[in-house]
């Protein structure tokens, strides 16, 4: 049975309550009857049941009504919010080094690319509706009461986000919220969270950004995110590949060199260990085999980590060796988890001897 524990949350929707669910802590939020239409919370629902996605919070049962309230269960993130990190330094938990921003931001886009992809527009992306777990720095985006599918023009939610964070053709115009609004606003949070300044909402634009982050890894990327026509502005799927990139050099920087750890391959090219669990899964046997095996596919992916594998999340490690100012050797480790699963284990490697 669930029981209240404190208030974490308060907003012009209800309130969100840490409470226990079905064994396990869990983000309640109560919203009074009146507030909410049923063909809204029944939208509410459908966004939430088409998303699956470590980066986006996820609906933990039904939705039921108690004591003229709807409650909504919700996965509970064992962190801060993005506003605390990046605006109240001394309250944050998370140090901002340049490989635990890399993880944040990737997440975060990589959270906003799945949304996208099912044609569900966010509309209301802000700093606090974003969260980071302490432990993973995983980033997994929040609040989706206004989120609304939108399938060839079709709007089925009212535009009711944050103006801090509305694109210029939102605030100027007054157009309807999509795709490309919620790009605008991911760029402004990836640009604020690399200044840690909150930038005036009117003031952004490519030639801001360029003066805010000059030759920070994520400038060219921010800069197509927050391109005033949004007929001229990226996608997040257009931008992904850049944005990992970015994070994958914040990674290397930073990164010890461990010769010992690296392998060089046989080849003059790169070479990529394609999901190790295929080797390690066997073909028969009982319990304790697939046990043993189990067992073998988490000391191998956990080998080399510099913290233990999440029960989910994603951590990535990056190693390289330099020889006459030039990369000689380099290693990537990459692994995600979910509900205590390894559900990817790569491992790439490059040698350019």
């Amino acid at each position: 049975m669930a029981y209240s524990t404190s208030t974490i949350a308060e907003g012009c929707f209800g309130k969100v309550y840490k409470e226990k669910y079905n064994d396990t802590w869990a983000a309640i939020k109560r919203v009074p009857q009146h507030l909410i239409s049923r063909k809204d919370l029944e939208r509410e629902c459908d966004v939430y049941n088409k998303l699956t996605h470590p980066n986006i919070v996820k609906l933990l049962g039904n939705i039921n009504l108690k004591d003229g309230k709807w409650v909504i269960p919700l996965e509970f993130i064992f962190g801060e919010d993005l506003e605390t990190t990046i605006f109240k330094a001394s309250k944050s938990k998370i140090q901002l080094t340049p490989s635990n921003r890399g993880t944040i931001i990737i997440g975060m886009c990589e959270g906003l690319q799945h949304l996208h992809s099912k044609d569900i527009v966010h509309q209301d992306l802000k700093p606090e509706n974003i969260m980071v777990e302490h432990d993973t720095h995983r980033a997994v985006i929040i609040d989706l009461g206004l989120a609304k599918f939108f399938r060839r023009g079709l709007n089925s939610a009212v535009d009711m986000g944050n103006e801090a964070y509305s694109a210029p053709e939102v605030l100027q115009r007054g157009s309807q919220r999509d795709q490309r609004s919620d790009v605008w606003a991911m760029g402004k949070i990836i640009a604020e969270l690399c200044a840690r300044i909150r930038l005036y909402t009117p003031s952004v634009c490519p030639a801001k950004i360029k003066d805010t982050l000059h030759d920070q890894p994520y400038c060219h990327s921010v800069c197509r995110m927050v391109e005033p026509n949004p007929s001229l502005r990226a996608s997040v799927g257009g931008v992904i590949s850049e944005i990992r990139r970015a994070g994958a050099a914040g990674n290397v920087t930073n990164a010890p060199t461990q010769k010992d750890h690296l392998k060089p391959p046989s080849a003059n090219r790169r070479t990529e260990d394609k999901d190790k669990s295929q080797a390690l899964v066997p073909t028969g046997g009982g319990d304790v085999t697939q046990g043993l095996m189990k067992m073998r596919l988490y000391q191998e992916a956990a080998k080399d980590l510099p913290c233990n594998l999440p029960t989910t999340g994603r951590v990535v490690v990056q190693r390289f060796e330099k020889k006459n100012g030039e990369v000689e050797t380099w290693e990537q480790k990459e692994v995600v988890t979910r509900d205590g699963k390894i559900v990817k284990f790569d491992n790439v490697k490059f040698n350019s001897k």
